[in-house]
Order: C-alpha cells, then structure tokens, then sequence
C-alpha cells in the first residue's frame, strides 16, 4: 500500500513535472509572438508619424515654392506690323488676342496677336479715324483705360477701347460723345494732358495750353480752372481720385491740391542737380518714379509736422534709363536703358525681377494684368508672355522692416487686404511672430509659478488625502474647451481687467506679502491651503473693490483712461490670464507627475541626513525630477505657441510690433486661422499664409525636439549622478 501510494505520487509527480516544463514553453512563445506584433506596431505607427510629418512638410513647402520662383519672360512673338508713324499709345485688351495702338494722326488701330500666321506674313490692322491730328495724349489707369486726344484747336477728344462681343472684332468707343470736348475756349493748342476718371466721378483733365496755361476740367461739366505758368512744363500727372496734380518743369516739381474748387500750390521740390527729369506715375497714384539723368527713385508723401511732404524713398540699380511703362494694376515697371536692356522691377524692391536684352524698340506697354508686353519697333511687334505673379513678395519685404506708401518710416507691416482701390498687400511676417511668441511668454509668466507652485506643495507637503482630491480636480480644468476660455476672456474678463487695471497690476505683489504674512503665524503642515485660500480670496475681492477708488485718487480718471491710445481692452495681458488659465492644468499635472515619481529612498535619506523638507524638495526632489519639469515647461509653451481659439477671441488680432503689454497682438495661428478662408487658392495671400503654417511647424519642430534632447540629456546626468553616489 505504501508502494502503490509512492507509485501514484510518482505518477502525479511525473505529470506535474511535465505540464510544469510545457506550460512556460508555450507562454514564453506566445509572449515572444505577442512582443514582436506590438513592436512592429508601435515602430510601423512611429514610422507613419514621420511620414506624415514629412509629407506635411513637403506639402508646405510646395506651396511655398511659387513665391520664391524668379520672374520669367518668354521668347518673343513676331508681328509684322506697319509702326509709321510711331505710336503715342500701346495697349492689350485683357483676352490677349488683340493689341491695339494710337499714332499721332488720329488713327487707333486694332492688331490681332493671336492668329496662326507665318513669321514673315503683315498683319492687317482694323484702323479707324478717330480725331484730328494730336497735339498731346494721355490716358486713364484701369483694364480698358480712356485715352484723351488733345487737338491744336485747344479741343479733347476721348476714346476707349472695347472689348469683342459675340464674335464680332473690338472697337473703339467715345464716352463723351463723338465729338471733341472744349478745353480752351481761347483756341490754343494742348501741348501736355493729363486726365482721370473715378468710379462713380466725372472725368478730370489736366492739360496746359501753347501759351503757358494750365487749365482744369471736369467733363461734361463742372470744375473750370485757370492757372498761368512761368514755363512750360515737361509733364502733368493728376493723382486717380483727382486731389492732387504734378507739374514737372525741368528738375523742379510743383506739388497743386484741387479741393473745394480751388487750386493752390502745396509744395515745390528739386528733384535733381541736373539731367533730364521725367516722371511716372504708378499704379494706384501714391507714388512717382523719378527718372533724372538716367537714375530711378520712388517718391510719395510722408506725413510731417507740416502736412504730406513728397520724399524721396528708395533708389533703384544704376541704369540710364531712356523708356518707362508701369504695369496698370500693380507697382511694376519696366524700364529700357541705353544698352538696349529691358528690366522688370516692382517699387517694393531695389533690385532688378528680370533683366534682358531688347534692342531697337520704340515703344512698350504691359497688358492690364501685367502677364505680358508688347514692344513696338520699326518693323513690327514683339509680344512676350511674363511669368511675374507675386512681385511684391520677397525675402526682403516678409523678414525686413519696407517702407510703404502712407507711412512715415519703414516699418513691419501685415495687412492683407483693403477696400481701397489700387491698395499694396503688405505682408511682414515679424508682427505675428512676435504677437506669436509675446503671447505665448505672457502666458507661461502667469501659468508657470501657479503650475510649478501647486505641483510642488502637491507632490511634497499636501496630505494625501488632500491630494487626492486636488489632483482630479486641476485635471478636469484641462478639459475645459479653449473656444470657451476665449469667449470667456473676450466678454467678461477684457472689460473686468478694464476697469480695476490698476488693482490687477498690484495683486502679485500684494498676494506675496500676504503669504509671506500668513506663513509667519501658521504651523500646521500640509493644509496650508485651508487657511491662505480665504485669505488670498479676500485680498483680490479687497484689491478690485479698492482699485477704482485708487485709480481716481492717484491719477484723477481711470486707468486705462490715462494711458490713452497706449491701451486697449482686448490686450497681452488678457491673453496671458486666459492662455495661462489654460495652460495650468497641463504643466501641473506633468510636473506633479514627475515630483511624486522621485524614488522616496532620496527624500527619506535627506530627511535622515537633518535637511528640512524645504531643502529636501528645492536640492533633491527638484533636481530628480529636472527632466520631467522641463518637459512640462516645453509641453507648455508649445500648447502656447499653437493656441488658436484663446488668441483669436480676447485680442484685437491687431498684427503690430509692441512691446506693451497693454496694446493688442496677432498670433501665427490665429492669423491663419482669420484669413485663410478669405484666401484666394494659388494667390499671393493664400502661399504667404502656408508660408506662416510653415514657420509655426518649423517653429514648434525644433521646440520640441530640442526640448527631446535636453530632456534625455538632464536625465542622463542625473542617473550618472545617482549611480555615482
């Protein structure tokens, strides 16, 4: 019996032993199986976050390219046309498919640029009479301008080129009626003109007679005036509302106003020592191209102590200038020096978009969209195709301070859009990189010592209980929508800061003081915070009732009263409460992470060493736990730096660069976030606006990867440290 017993035990025995021996076999596998499926895919979804990354990127800067793709012209189209007499005029219709031009006896012709011909085969113009022999001419800016044909019978007649309708050609038009208009009742020949005509406005001319008199019209009726002139002059330019008209007599240049039906002399300006002069004016009529002896320069008004003054800006690249055509809706020109080399440049830029040789070239003129030219010579025509579509955006004018029409020194400037008519995009990035990063400091400075502070006592000297508590409870801030925290901010906060500013500026230091105050007559460790949450309640309740009677008694007005324009109601420092408000959930909970990890063998050996919990914290726990903090600092900043809604609804979005933490900002997301659904697909806006994107990635990129490394870096460091001890 004993023997069967030990038989039976051995049996079991045996077979324990086997499954004993099998059963870790088979889980050892199936664990292995297990560990190779979930590291290929943790490693397959790390790798498609890469790729996605990179193909974020790549996309963006596809988008980008086109900005920074140089202008281009093409090989030019030969036209066989007879050029005798030269013309006074050129132009395109917007279509491309017709040219036209306007010769000295009258004539306007229509050319067709886009029929299949040979090289060497005329083309056969539709001419038609259309005034007397002309004495001067001059015309209107827009798509289809209004040319003014200027008589030796002191008479105006006004003509415009149409569009074909229907298959039929183009043809000229007469929007004053056929016949020539009186602009000198006394005969005399129009030597020089200048006219203008304003949606909605009657049609402004210019013109200075054979005897030295400078008269004024508007047409049909209306505006007569008369001014005689010491000399002739070389040129008259009227600004396109009308108010303002330049006479360029040799290198002097007399600056009129025309206002309340008056005429008067606003200023004189020498615009050379010696030359010869001519002036252009540009597209939108802010500004004139001085050519004086071969030289370009831009000038328009900046306003002084006096009144606009016209200034001189910028000078272009030495070139002798013989040839001028700006661009009818953009500030591009061209110009045609004595080398026979044609140049395009835009006004915000002081070098050359393109340069190419062009002999023998009487004539040029841009189409209304400035995407091609047409230069006459003896023999014919040259059309060009021009690939020039962003001259006003540069490395330059997006990282550089440029100095734009309407501005009394060269600034930083982003506004994208205006309802004024012949407006300049400007687009800097400097102001909403700056309102980006002013922000985002404004709201790390409030959240930070709250965040670090409250991790700190949490992790360190709270009960556990009361942790327990207080933890979940931050936590669930974080889940508070930012839409609402910046509606929040814009509606209530904005102008409850408003009114007890001088009391939000005090609170810090009165909060200080009263918690050092407080710390001298408590003991009991760990709840604190029963006893200092009253009583810093009660300080802010004291401090915002007190603040409006503070403001009065010191400055005799409010606050925000007396800063002036220095202030306003959606600023930095709303941003700053609001975004830190956001942002204190998200810091505390890492960094109390963090803290509350440290191993309790340091603090209990620093306790045991005879360090108070204060020194233990600030030279124990606090080092440990480094690289945990500073990734919840970086975390932080970049949760700033990318914020969108909180940005969006309790600033102005007023894209300036200022310091003040009073004064409004516009943030990179936000920007985008604004304007994007405005943006015209593949126009200048829309790519500097991926252009934006694209910083804010590179931007938050590198912040994060360099905060990566300095992480691994500190806690390398530390684990060397507590090896070695």
């Amino acid at each position: 019996m004993r023997r069967s017993n030990a038989g039976l035990f051995s049996f079991f025995h045996a077979g324990w032993a086997v499954q004993i021996r099998d059963l870790p076999l088979s889980s050892d596998r199936r664990r292995a199986r297990h560990d190779r499926l979930i590291r290929y895919g943790v490693t397959g979804c790390g790798m498609l976050v890469l790729v996605t990354l990179m193909l974020i990127f790549v996309w963006l800067l596809y988008s980008i390219w086109p900005l920074f793709r140089p202008a281009s012209m093409s090989e030019p189209v030969t036209l066989r046309v007879n050029t005798d007499p030269p013309a006074l005029a050129l132009g395109m219709l917007p279509d491309h498919h017709w040219g036209y031009r306007l010769d000295a006896r009258g004539q306007g012709a229509f050319i067709p640029l886009s029929a299949a011909r040979p090289a060497a085969s005329p083309v056969t113009p539709l001419t038609t009479p259309l005034a007397p022999p002309v004495t001067a001419l001059a015309h209107t800016g827009g798509v289809l301008p209004i040319y003014g044909l200027g008589h030796a019978d002191g008479r105006l007649t006004l003509v415009q080129p149409v569009m074909p309708v229907a298959g039929q050609p183009p043809h000229w038009a007469f929007p004053q009626g056929q016949g020539p208009q009186v602009i000198d009742g006394n005969g005399r020949p129009l030597v020089r003109l200048s006219l203008v005509a304003g949606e909605g406005a009657p049609l402004r001319v210019a013109a200075v007679t054979a005897d030295r008199r400078l008269r004024v019209r508007e047409l049909p009726s209306g505006l007569d005036l008369t001014l005689p002139l010491a000399a002739m002059p070389d040129s008259l330019n009227l600004t396109p509302n009308g108010r303002l008209l330049f006479v360029q007599t040799g290198p002097l240049l007399q600056v009129y106003t025309l206002r309340n039906g008056a005429l008067g002399l606003r200023q004189s300006v020498v615009l050379a020592d010696r030359g010869p002069v001519s002036v252009t004016l540009l597209s939108g009529g802010g500004s004139l191209l001085v050519n004086a002896g071969g030289r370009l320069s831009q000038w328009f008004d900046v306003n002084g102590p006096q009144g606009p003054r016209l200034t001189r800006i910028r000078d272009f690249a030495p070139q002798n200038v013989t040839q001028l055509a700006a661009e009818p809706m953009r500030r591009v020109f061209a110009t045609l020096d004595t080398r026979n080399t044609l140049t395009l440049n835009a006004a915000v830029q002081t070098g050359p978009l393109l340069s190419r040789p062009l002999p023998n070239v009487r004539s040029i003129a841009f189409s209304p969209q400035g995407d091609a030219l047409l230069a006459e010579t003896a023999t014919g025509w040259l059309s060009f195709c021009i690939t020039n579509p962003y001259p006003d955006i540069s490395l330059r004018s997006l990282w550089q301070k440029v100095w734009y029409e309407g501005y009394p020194e060269p600034a930083y400037v982003w506004q994208s859009t205006s309802a004024a008519e012949g407006y300049q995009p400007k687009f800097s990035l400097m102001p909403v990189i700056a309102g980006t990063l002013k922000a985002a400091l404004c709201a790390m400075l409030f959240a930070v010592p709250l965040a670090l502070s409250g991790a700190a006592y949490t992790a360190w000297f709270m009960t556990p209980r009361l942790r327990r508590l207080v933890k979940p409870a931050l936590e669930v801030m974080g889940a508070l929508p930012t839409v609402v925290i910046g509606l929040i901010a814009g509606i209530w906060l904005a102008p409850m800061l408003q009114h007890i500013l001088f009391g939000v500026l005090l609170l810090p230091w009165l909060l200080a003081l009263v918690t050092l105050a407080a710390r001298l007559r408590w003991r009991t460790a760990g709840r604190e915070v029963f006893f200092l949450l009253p009583l810093l309640a009660g300080s802010v309740w004291l401090v915002c009732r007190l603040s409006p009677w503070l403001e009065q008694t010191l400055f005799g007005m409010p606050l925000a009263q007396w800063f002036g324009e220095g202030y306003q109601p959606r600023n930095t420092l709303v941003v700053g409460v609001a975004m830190g408000f956001a942002l204190v959930p998200v810091i505390f909970t890492l960094a109390e992470d963090a803290l509350f990890s440290v191993p309790p063998l340091l603090s209990q050996g620093s306790l045991a060493l005879g360090a108070t919990p204060w020194q233990t914290l600030r030279r124990v726990i606090m080092p440990a736990a480094g690289a945990g903090i500073f990734s919840a600092l970086m975390i932080g900043f970049g949760r700033a730096v990318g914020e969108t809604m909180i940005v969006l609804m309790a600033t102005g979005n007023t894209p300036i660069m200022d310091g003040s933490l009073l004064q409004g900002l516009r943030a990179l997301a936000a920007n985008i976030a604004i304007e994007l659904p405005e943006a015209v697909a593949d126009s200048g806006h829309y790519r500097v606006l991926m252009l934006t994107a694209l910083v804010l990635f590179l931007f938050t990129f590198v912040l994060n990867t360099l905060a990566e490394l300095i992480r691994q870096r500190l806690r390398t460091r530390y684990s060397q440290n507590q090896e070695g001890a």
